[in-house]
């Protein structure tokens, strides 16, 4: 790594420490390798860390939110009942503090959000209990809140992508949780449908046999790595059962040097040496 690079991620970290200090959270500190901070929350006894990666190239009022979601400024009712249809589920590689999580696919988990105007708030298994629930039972909630919509009709012209574009409200990458929800873009999109989530914001789909494909491998793989809020370079497919799977190209495949190129910057960018 270049030094011009440790340094915009020193710079990062310290902003984001002070802070946390300001926030009355003195302990917290730089972990280099990891490019994160590690602090431990009022009320928790285990520490919290905070990746820094998706802050790079954000201002104050990113870093700000930010850290409003991590501190869960946010309410969060006590009452099941007025909980549950605010929750939602996200795909995330990692997310701040003991969240509640499950893993969905490799190198990312589903999440369980609380759901406010401006922000998010994980929610935790301390949490859970004082709702009264089972952790299955607020996944279930959270999947049972997303809209489910599908875009109707048949592409004009072929080949085609679909992009969906986050307007804060939507999840739509969250929508590959939901079992046969990607298998219903195939009237748009005109074939097997091919999905990519670049970052927290986007979802790109194409048809499996289209010749766009090998493009969105490139074109995915950097809003991945320009994005803030990156969440993964891979492509993915459903499964026979309708379950969201990592779409594969085995040796001999046209398409394999960059299936195999996406999984691996997904996990050198989630395991770093």
């Amino acid at each position: 790594m270049g030094l011009l690079r440790r340094l915009v991620r020193a710079r990062l970290a310290a902003r984001c420490i002070r802070r946390l200090r300001r926030a009355g959270i003195p302990g917290a500190r730089y972990d280099r390798a990891r490019f994160a901070v590690r602090c431990t929350l009022p009320g928790d006894t285990e520490p919290t860390i905070l990746p820094l990666a998706p802050l790079l190239g954000r201002g104050r009022r990113e870093l700000d939110a930010y850290l409003a979601g991590v501190l869960r400024t946010g309410t969060v009712p006590d009452v099941w009942a007025d909980a549950a249809p605010r929750l939602r589920p996200v795909l995330r590689g990692g997310a701040p503090g003991a969240a509640l999580r499950r893993p969905a696919l490799p190198h990312l988990s589903e999440f369980v959000v609380v759901d406010h105007p401006e922000t998010i708030t994980y929610v935790t298994p301390d949490q859970l209990a004082t709702w009264g629930v089972t952790a299955e039972q607020a996944f279930a909630a959270a999947r049972d809140n997303l809209s489910g919509a599908v875009l109707r009709g048949t592409p004009a012209n072929k080949p085609v992508v679909v992009r969906f574009v986050d307007d804060g409200n939507a999840y739509w990458t969250s929508h590959l949780l939901l079992p046969g929800w990607l298998d219903q873009l195939a009237g748009q999109v005109g074939g097997r449908p091919v999905a990519f989530a670049p970052e927290r914001g986007t979802l790109l789909v194409t048809a499996d046999d289209s010749d766009l494909l090998r493009g969105l491998f490139a074109q995915a793989e950097e809003i991945y790595a320009s994005s803030a809020r990156s969440l993964t370079p891979m492509a993915y497919v459903s499964d026979p059962d309708g379950c969201t799977v990592p779409y594969s190209a085995p040796p001999g495949h046209p398409l394999h040097d960059a299936v195999t190129r996406a999984e691996q910057i997904l996990a050198d960018e989630e395991w770093p040496e």
